[in-house]
């Protein structure tokens, strides 16, 4: 049993040295408007926001509509929020909402 748990340690191990191998061959990536895209692991596939997608199309996604403002379920930054006003209902505590309205 001893030489499983220490082959599943040295596993562990190596995934995360790869993992960050990986992550070092993928640097976060900034927009014009100033958001960070950091690297999903898969392909070249990026994230900001909730947003996934190839790194060719970053530039292509303009700031947030205003329905993806007022829907609650997006948890948005700042930069994605630019000022604007987010037309959600307050959370009640047994919701457990993760997101602050603004």
């Amino acid at each position: 049993m001893e030489a499983v748990a220490t082959l599943i340690t040295e596993w562990q191990s190596t995934r995360a040295e790869l993992a960050e191998l990986e992550r070092a061959e993928h640097p976060d990536i900034v927009d014009r408007f100033g958001r960070t895209w950091t690297w999903k692991g898969r392909s070249d596939t990026y994230r900001h926001c909730g947003t996934a997608c190839p790194v060719g199309m970053i530039n292509d996604f303009g700031l947030p509509t205003q329905r993806a403002l007022d829907n609650p379920n997006y948890e948005l930054c700042d930069v994605c929020i630019d000022g604007r006003t987010r037309n959600v209902p307050d959370c009640k505590p047994e919701w457990n909402c993760s997101h602050t309205t603004h």
